[in-house]
């Protein structure tokens, strides 16, 4: 079964194709709460997705959407291809040293691991991506994690969130405190350093250990306490959440016989990962923890060579302001040529702006996202800036409008006739608020209306109107 890309797996009112090209550009559902977009065109595609033998990445923000994809997938024949990542610990993903071990040039690469923390940290903590926070905390806790996982693997081979945590905390904090015997004899710092020091290195990997030692016995012991104990906090409060139950033993311990590795790559064979670990659930540890997986999927799906048998993936994201990355524009950008196929669902812009950081800079990044997912859904929804900006999306045109009037008096009664051009939207903003909602009061029809960059509609319009029938459940 091939995957070309002008292959049709939906069409939109029975005569308008989607095709895996058109999955592959990107899809943003905009809906407010109740508006059907989840029943609606979301249920559509994720169930057309399936049908076509798509492997897949689902994030959860709700404890509901487990039962979703589990009905999705009985209804489509795929119910063995799903797997379910949750707090059970059947599955774990010890992904630092998944990144260690993987295939690929960059297999072990500091800064992709320092990377992929400051992208939690990012997720978690989104003041750091405002124009109000202070770039260098930002820098100060990547040197952090750069020496300290250079230390790691120098001397052991290995890293893990605990021996991260465990060399920082045993770091010395002052030029005086090197000297002493009760500090060299409890420190994991120190320990690693003399493992290093004994080690036969390589002439760049010597190079490598010689910045790392100068940075813990001399750089790091310098720093006013007040800098380092905030240094310090940034990055042990991120990595808090991988020290405890559940997140633990699932992100941060080596599998045994009874666990079995989550590796991203089996979405390229077909599976569809459910990370059933629900915000709602689990609050930011939750959310750091999809952010993790999310974007170790990402670069995996980046990595693969891709044909016209290369199975297409996607990744589905409900209430997608929780997980949303800088990364993501990113990845959005190149996801054609990987067949990697971005659904993002949520009620409205602002729920963007606001998990962005606010100020201009975030609002450039969200509009940066939002503008490389192709494929633009709307349903019912009373917010102003979102329908506005749909208005914008779709565009104006000149609109012919007949006029006529009439005048009379005493002894006379004339009746005009003319037209009247204006340049408006193609659909005005009210637009939006008078669309169907689906449910019993609907006939459980949902409304929409679909906008895709550079395409007229058999309406010979840059828009269509259409409609989803809610399945029943």
């Amino acid at each position: 079964m091939g995957f070309e890309l002008d292959k049709e797996i939906y069409s939109f009112n029975g005569n308008e194709p989607f095709t895996i090209g058109n999955a592959c550009e990107g899809v943003q559902i905009f809906g407010g709460i109740g508006s059907g977009k989840t029943s609606g065109s979301g249920e559509a595609l994720a169930r057309s997705f399936l049908s076509a033998g798509f492997g897949g990445l689902v994030l959860c923000a709700k404890k509901d959407v487990l039962d979703d994809w589990k009905r999705y997938a009985k209804d489509t024949g795929r119910a063995n291809n799903l797997m379910v990542f949750n707090a059970s610990g059947d599955f774990v993903f010890p992904f630092l040293q998944y990144e260690i071990e993987r295939a690929g040039e960059g297999a072990g690469y500091t800064d992709n691991l320092v990377r992929l923390f400051t992208t939690v940290y990012e997720a978690i903590d989104r003041s750091v991506s405002g124009e109000g926070g202070d770039p260098y905390w930002t820098r100060a806790m990547q040197q952090l994690l750069r020496n300290t996982i250079d230390l790691c693997m120098l001397a052991r081979g290995t890293v893990s969130v605990p021996l991260i945590r465990d060399v920082i905390l045993s770091a010395p904090t002052s030029i005086e405190q090197i000297d002493t015997d009760q500090w060299k004899n409890k420190s994991l710092c120190w320990k690693l350093l003399l493992e290093g020091y004994a080690k036969d290195l390589g002439k760049w990997a010597k190079h490598d250990f010689d910045s790392t030692a100068s940075f813990w016995l001399e750089e790091y012991p310098g720093l006013a306490e007040r800098t380092r104990s905030s240094i310090l906090s940034t990055l042990t409060t991120m990595m808090d959440i991988f020290l405890r139950r559940p997140f633990r033993r699932l992100f941060s311990e080596p599998p045994d016989n009874r666990r079995r590795i989550a590796y991203p790559e089996l979405s390229h064979r077909g599976v569809i990962i459910v990370l059933n670990l629900p915000v709602k659930e689990f609050g930011d540890a939750g959310r750091a923890a999809q952010v993790v997986y999310k974007y170790l999927w990402q670069q995996a799906v980046e990595r693969r060579s891709v044909t016209d048998e290369t199975i297409p993936v996607f990744l589905w994201v409900d209430e997608a302001q929780n997980f949303v990355t800088e990364y993501d524009m990113q990845f959005q950008a190149t996801a054609r040529s990987t067949r990697a196929c971005t659904v993002y669902l949520t009620q409205n812009l602002p729920n963007y702006y606001a998990e962005m950081g606010g100020g201009s800079q975030s609002k450039y990044k969200v509009d940066s996202l939002i503008g490389n997912l192709q494929t633009k859904i709307w349903h019912a929804n009373s917010d102003p800036m979102t329908n506005e900006n749909a208005a914008e999306t779709i565009g104006r045109s000149w609109h012919v409008r007949q006029t006529s009037g009439e005048s009379f008096g005493a002894d006379y009664f004339n009746v005009s006739a003319g037209k009247n051009e204006s340049f408006d939207y193609d659909v005005p903003p009210q637009a939006f608020t008078r669309l169907r909602k689906g449910g019993k009061l609907n006939n459980r029809i949902v409304d929409a209306i679909v906008f895709q960059n550079g395409r007229l509609w058999k309406n010979n319009k840059t828009h269509l109107f259409t409609e989803f029938k809610q399945y029943d459940r």
